[in-house]
């Protein structure tokens, strides 16, 4: 590549020339990623209010896989994920419908990864997912998490427990 610029001003003038080269290289690490399968409905049962209060409620595990595509051969892409829905802080997940007739109140859902942190509701604080194997043309990863009902304050009332979040895929 051959380089030349004039500037004049006035009667004076400079000229820069230059030679040189540019390899631009376009390494791709995929394609994009998505969720594989359908939404995950974790069953999270009936529970007493005195467990929830004495913190005897059994963990139900839950977990999704994503899938990268267009990744070279061995190549392990670091991919996070955060979560978005009705929660008061990272970990806790607010019930649907809460104050409603019918839904329990006092009580939310604590959500952490198989690594025991607190599911993040901030990009900022996205978790990496695990590398799960290999399939044609990309690579699965999978999240593997934990669900629980626990007190958030004031007084426990029996009723409906349901919450919904989705999750966000961050891969950049």
């Amino acid at each position: 590549m051959d380089l030349k610029v004039n500037w004049q001003m006035g009667d004076k003038s400079l000229v820069v020339r230059s030679q040189g080269s540019t390899e631009l290289v376009n390494d791709i690490f995929f394609a994009g990623c998505e969720s594989v399968g359908a939404a995950v409905n974790v069953q999270m049962g009936k529970q007493t209010i005195q467990h929830i209060k004495n913190g005897s409620v059994k963990e139900v595990p839950f977990n999704f896989d994503v899938r990268c595509d267009g990744l070279k051969p061995d190549t392990k892409v670091p991919v996070k994920v955060y979560f978005e829905g009705n929660s008061q802080a990272d970990g806790m997940l607010k019930l649907s419908n809460l104050g409603q007739p019918g839904v329990a109140s006092g009580v939310g859902i604590s959500l952490v990864n198989d690594k025991g942190v607190k599911l993040p509701f901030d990009i900022t604080r996205s978790v990496a997912l695990d590398w799960n194997r290999e399939v044609a043309d990309g690579s699965v990863y999978r999240f593997t998490g934990k669900a629980k009902y626990t007190p958030t304050g004031g007084e426990i009332t029996p009723g409906k427990g349901d919450a919904t979040m989705s999750f966000v895929i961050n891969y950049n």
